[in-house]
């Protein structure tokens, strides 16, 4: 795995005012009457089987004597699902996923202020110091939240899926819920590592998740191995930048959102209704393109490019597999939003690295789309008309959501950038060792430039210049713009 790190320590102000500055580019204070709607509704709904304000009716199952448990990055307090795994009931199926997602839905009035802002929202931002978020704390971080110790209204996919990860049966339903335990990432891993128990309500977890990920591949989809790079506050005054290690728990556990995205999509398939998350196969010329890379880093190219990349070492211990993995999302290009329509082509519904069609639906605390996706599969599992609201949002979606994912992508990069420069400003002069793992040709705006994964510092940077791809190369930091966040290597 990859799991290489520069730490610093710095005066707390050298990065929040960097922050700051990226920020300022975002919403800010929810006005004054979108709040006022918020608090009002938080108020209003402490029940959760009292009916909300998105105009479904209709009683909730009551689910409170499961065990339901959360797993999130350590310290999360915008808790979108819970799960509770266990051995299922039917002939054919080995395990019983019930995994809920929080009904943010209720709290939020169609056409109010509060729906409002959250449609020119989009998404939560996530910033190391501080979160803009999508909703009001007051509904994504108390009320809707699946924090423990509180019964909360939720969407419970109710999934049975064989040993072989292929789902046997399926339903949505709407009930009560009762986390028990909030988990963390880090935690979990480290007591499976130990081979210690799991969560009893999740201690099939391993298990489910290679089985949906196996099922994933005979579909044809895929996992792209690149690192993330990550920024994360250790303290006040201490930064860690990283290429963060894959973490086996928490692929499994996007296994059991996949899942459930997959089976919402089925749902309004079937109901000639809703929307997707949709990514096109990569074409012969794509594909050939890729194959071109792969052997010019010294490597078989025969098979499908899903056995290609599963071939290839990720661990980042050999820079040209590295080059071969930061070049497979060429593969991967015009992700986006499709509104379903009657007679749609089956090819156009489908999300290629996931193999099938697919619904952005287990984050609607921190996701737009997911509060429109939620009800319309809710109403095609149950056989009722879905909601007005719901339906007439979803030609606006595709857009407000491509504009938020840019935004968001925005402040990523530039808060990686921002950081790399406040904790490389007083290298200037060092040399650093990195891999070559793209090039990048002249255009009308720019001179050819290549892209440069350098391990130690976990930085990933863009060099003037022509370099051989999979290559070793040490280069000079010769400048650094703090403002900018711009870094400037030589040879």
């Amino acid at each position: 795995m990859i799991s290489h790190r520069m730490r610093a320590h710095l005066p707390g102000p050298v990065l929040t005012e960097a922050y700051d500055r990226i920020a300022a580019e975002l919403p800010q204070e929810y006005p004054p009457e979108a709040l006022a709607e918020a608090q009002a509704a938080v108020a209003e709904l402490t029940d959760p089987n009292a009916p909300g304000h998105d105009g479904i009716d209709g009683e909730r199952e009551d689910l409170t004597e499961l065990a339901f448990v959360t797993i999130d990055p350590d310290g999360a307090t915008d808790l979108d699902q819970a799960m509770h795994l266990g051995d299922s009931p039917i002939e054919g199926a080995r395990w019983r996923v019930r995994y809920a997602i929080a009904d943010v839905g209720r709290f939020i009035r169609p056409g109010g202020a509060l729906d409002a802002e959250t449609r020119a929202r989009g998404l939560t931002d996530y910033l190391p110091d501080r979160r803009i978020p999508l909703h009001p704390p007051v509904i994504s971080e108390d009320a809707a939240s699946l924090l423990p110790g509180a019964a909360k209204a939720a969407y419970v996919f109710v999934v049975d899926v064989a040993e072989s990860g292929s789902v046997v049966a399926q339903d949505l339903v709407r009930a009560v819920v009762a986390s028990v335990a909030q988990l963390d990432y880090d935690t979990v891993q480290a007591d499976h590592d130990a081979g210690r128990p799991l969560h009893p309500s999740m201690a099939a977890l391993p298990a489910l998740g290679a089985a949906l990920l196996a099922q994933q591949h005979d579909r044809g989809g895929i996992d792209l191995a690149i690192p993330d790079q990550e920024v994360a506050r250790s303290d006040e005054d201490t930064y860690t930048l990283a290429f963060r290690p894959r973490r086996e728990i928490e692929d499994a556990n996007a296994q059991i959102s996949l899942l459930a995205g997959r089976v919402a999509a089925d749902l309004m398939l079937s109901a000639g209704q809703g929307i997707l998350r949709t990514l096109p196969r990569p074409d012969q010329e794509t594909v050939a393109e890729f194959t071109a890379v792969v052997r010019s880093l010294g490597f078989e190219a025969d098979g499908t490019y899903q056995e290609v990349l599963e071939r290839i070492d990720h661990t980042g211990a050999d820079p040209a597999a590295l080059a071969v993995h930061y070049a497979s999302p060429m593969l991967f290009r015009g992700a986006g939003y499709t509104v379903i329509e009657p007679g749609m082509d089956p090819e156009t519904a489908v999300q290629a690295a996931v193999g099938a069609p697919y619904a952005h639906t287990t984050a609607p605390l921190r996701r737009l789309v997911d509060r429109f996706v939620l009800p319309i599969a809710w109403a095609a599992a149950q056989g009722v008309a879905a909601p007005e609201w719901a339906l007439a949002a979803l030609p606006e979606l595709p857009d407000l959501m491509s504009a938020a994912g840019s935004r968001s992508r925005k402040v990523e990069n530039a808060v990686v950038e921002a950081t790399e420069a406040v904790l490389l400003a007083d290298r200037v002069g060092e040399t650093f060792e990195g891999v070559v793992v793209s090039q990048r040709d002249a255009n009308r705006d720019r001179s050819p430039r290549f892209e440069v994964h350098f391990p130690e510092p976990a930085v990933v940077a863009f060099v003037e210049g022509a370099a051989e791809v999979g290559s070793r190369i040490a280069l000079e930091l010769t400048a650094v713009d703090v403002a900018s966040g711009e870094l400037t290597f030589g040879r």
